[in-house]
């Protein structure tokens, strides 16, 4: 047994399913709480010596108990815009839209903005026109992101204040958009936490926010909340320079002010390439589809790498996302340039994506300790095998390269999980089924889409968990369970390691528990 058994426990966790983070495999045991730290963990038999008249017991059955969930890249902005306003989700048609928007607009101030979101272009049969918001908005922005985040409904009005198209709306686009929206203090802390309790009830302790620029409306909300001991889970954050430029002072700044347990700087994500789906990535060889293109996007590494360079002087790290081979492997040669430049292997920089690596570039990457930030929940993008574009841009030939987390791993390559959220919402059950079973939503294809390219359920468990903890130079304090770390838990209802891929996504988190305090507790929206 771990720990001393020197006062009893505040809660117990008895399971016949207990996930550690250290071996592949679960067992039968308990995890004793004291305070905000694991006091112990043991057999079944050990745990009667933790439980006194005032100690909660959690006895789950075989529920599976593992570590807390650290989603290793979200954007807690872009959550935030694909909720804010009207919900157009079960609208049938563009006027049935504008009748709500309306109905919006007279209940807000005079020039303020109308926000809206969820509209399907398949449920109205048609992109809706914007000269009509013009006609009935004439004095007030109207912006309303469709479901899939790849359009947005707005007047002119709109246009010219944030300065997007409407085609040509993600995330980086609509940062001044973003950037008006965080303004409204009381009403972002709201959503804020609203976000934190979709992500407790995923099982999620941890997160690496995405923050554009500076980041500086949502810090001082998490500063109060950290400091009236209400910050629902540990929030790392990144900084992405998009309408500002590169600012290494703000960087060094950071690190010096938030480098605690609960809220952490974790230095910037700095984009290269584009998206191999639509050929804005860039590769190596000719797109499939398209000879003699390899990218429809250029890219200034030179400038990049010099971002790079600079903040590795001093001691911060950088998150380079590349989906295309050529991208990934200037990547690598870029960190690469700060080991043998600064002879620093503590930063832990990473590359995030990573969709279509090219072999001889994840053998630089292990040999780099250069951390992978992947998409386990990626296959779900596609409806099905059939649907999945991989092929078509690749050629069928190299398609077996995209998504290869296999020769990540048999590289030495330290793999972290992330959802790029909103494009996906956190889920460990989905990412098993996606990752391990390497299936599409569907089902397709029989017996897996390159099973053997795949992660084992142990190493996926580990990913969402112990590595993203190194990630973050958390590894000593939490990731696993041991006694002496942090209570960072989340349990679910069935066992995560050896459910069928029919199961697998209909697994359930029934309890989590962030610093020792519960943060969801499925029984409480029971009925």
């Amino acid at each position: 047994m771990q720990g001393k058994n020197d006062t009893l426990a505040d809660k117990v966790l008895l399971s016949h399913a207990i996930f550690n983070g250290l071996e592949d495999e679960a067992s039968p045991g308990f995890v004793a709480v004291r305070g905000e730290r694991i006091a112990a963990v043991g057999r079944p038999e050990e745990a009667q010596a933790w439980i006194g008249a005032e100690t909660v017991v959690y006895d789950l059955g075989d529920a599976f108990i593992m570590p807390g969930i650290h989603d290793n890249h979200v954007f807690f902005t872009g959550y935030m815009s694909m909720h804010r306003g009207v919900d157009l989700a079960h609208t049938a048609s563009s006027e049935e839209a504008m009748e709500l928007l309306l109905q919006e607009a007279n209940n807000l101030p005079p020039g303020k903005d109308v926000t809206a979101f969820g509209w399907s272009e398949d449920r109205w049969g048609k992109l809706p026109d914007s000269s009509l918001l013009d006609g009935l908005f004439p004095d007030r922005a109207v912006i309303a992101i469709n479901r899939n985040k790849s359009y947005c409904w707005m007047n002119r009005l709109a246009e010219n204040k944030y300065q997007f198209s409407p085609d040509q709306c993600s995330a980086e686009a609509r940062a001044l958009l973003l950037q008006a929206m965080m303004q409204d203090r009381s009403l972002v802390q709201q959503e804020f936490m609203e976000f934190c309790r979709m992500l407790a009830a995923r099982g999620v302790t941890s997160i690496k926010d995405i923050g554009f620029d500076r980041h500086s409306e949502l810090l001082p909300i998490l500063d109060e909340l950290k400091e009236k001991g209400e910050l629902p889970l540990r929030f790392h954050f990144s900084l992405e320079p998009v309408v500002e430029l590169f600012d290494i002072n703000i960087g060094i700044k950071y690190k010096a002010l938030y480098n605690g347990d609960l809220i952490r700087f974790q230095g910037y994500k700095l984009m290269l390439d584009g998206v191999v789906a639509d050929h804005t990535g860039d590769m190596l060889e000719p797109y499939a589809d398209m000879p003699g293109v390899t990218n429809l996007r250029t890219v200034d590494y030179e400038k990049i790498e010099a971002s790079v360079l600079e903040a590795d002087s001093q001691g911060i790290k950088c998150c380079l996302t590349a989906e295309g081979d050529a991208a990934i492997r200037q990547a690598v040669s870029m960190i690469e340039k700060c080991r043998l430049q600064q002879g620093n292997h503590l930063i832990r920089h990473s590359i995030s994506d990573l969709e279509y690596p090219h072999p001889d570039d994840l053998t630089r990457m292990g040999e780099n300790e250069i951390f992978a930030e992947v998409y386990a929940q990626i296959l779900l993008l596609n409806p099905s095998y059939e649907e999945a574009y991989m092929s078509a841009v690749a050629g069928k030939q190299n398609e077996s390269r995209f998504y290869n987390y296999k020769s990540m791993l048999e590289a030495n390559v330290p793999i972290t999980i992330g959802t790029d959220l909103p494009l996906f919402l956190t889920s460990v059950p989905d990412s098993l089924y996606a990752a391990s079973h390497r299936l599409f939503p569907d089902g397709s294809p029989a017996g897996g889409w390159y099973p053997d390219q795949g992660m084992s359920p142990s190493e996926v468990l580990k990913a969402w968990t112990i590595n993203g903890a190194k990630h973050c130079y958390m590894e000593e304090v939490t990731g696993t369970l041991e006694a002496g770390k942090y209570a960072d838990i989340a349990v679910f209802d069935r066992d995560l390691l050896n459910a069928s891929a029919d199961d697998i996504r209909d697994a359930q988190v029934i309890l989590t528990i962030m610093g020792g305090k519960v943060t969801y507790n499925h029984s409480w929206n029971e009925g």
